[in-house]
């Protein structure tokens, strides 16, 4: 079932309100209950909020990327050593927030051992 047109204020006044407690978050829902629009109008008005001069500790323009973590290795993910020289090669999420500090959407199926990796 779509998504009802104008739900996205509410869900994203309580998606700020877990923003300004925690450093990472998971939204969990059926496809199409409007996780993406919430985060999206969440990140829109924080940048509107910065643009008009309001002050607060999170406005600012908020750059959202989005990888599946499904799609790579659990070492391309969060970075690994290499087998031969034992050099450390940072991940994908290491590269990402280094250069570009962005909102980083993990956008894909729920697994149990990369979400145990997060919280290490």
């Amino acid at each position: 079932m779509p998504h009802p047109r104008g739900q996205s204020a509410p869900q994203a006044t309580q998606l700020y309100e877990m923003v300004v407690v925690r450093h990472g978050l998971m939204l969990v829902g059926d496809a199409m209950s409007g996780k993406s629009c919430a985060l999206q109008c969440l990140a829109g008005a924080l940048g509107d909020l910065k643009d008009s001069g309001v002050e607060g500790p999170l406005y600012q323009r908020v750059a959202v990327r989005s990888i599946n973590p499904k799609a790579v290795t659990m070492g391309q993910l969060y970075g690994e050593a290499d087998k031969a020289t034992q050099e450390w090669k940072d991940g994908v999420l290491a590269v990402t927030f280094r250069y570009c500090p962005p909102w980083l959407v993990l956008d894909g199926p729920v697994d149990a051992l990369w979400i145990e990796n997060m919280n290490t």
